[in-house]
């Protein structure tokens, strides 16, 4: 009974600061980035992926109108498809050097948005 208030426990302190550390750091909106990327939608694009990718865009909703064209040629390109193929085999590599004890209590959690289920074809479908 004990151990299943400590792991609650760690699994609040857990929780808490994921939500905490889901604040944005950096902000693509100051005066000076919106001078320096004014004119190139690619470099600003780009910078807005690896803001959301860090988890430091913010609370963001859709993706910037200037950067439609830019997201659905990384889903539907090369790049995506070597990154998706990237994280699978570090994962597998992962799951495959995990040892499950035999008790029956260990389980697998998995997000499902592009992680098992890819979200390629709804896009292209409805629009990125």
């Amino acid at each position: 009974m004990e151990s299943h208030r400590f792991l609650f426990s760690i699994f609040l302190l857990v929780s808490f600061i994921c939500a905490s550390s889901s604040r944005p750091v950096i902000r693509l909106y100051g005066d000076r980035t919106r001078k320096f990327l004014r004119d190139d939608d690619g470099l600003y694009c780009e910078s807005w992926r690896f803001t959301v990718e860090t988890n430091d865009a913010g609370d963001w909703k859709s993706i910037p109108s200037r950067c439609r064209q830019f997201v659905e040629d990384y889903m539907t390109g090369d790049s995506y498809r070597s990154d998706s193929t990237f994280v699978a085999d570090d994962s597998l590599e992962f799951a495959r050097d995990v040892e499950v004890a035999a008790d029956g209590h260990d389980a697998w959690v998995f997000d499902i948005d592009e992680t098992l289920l890819s979200n390629v074809p709804y896009y292209q479908a409805h629009g990125f």
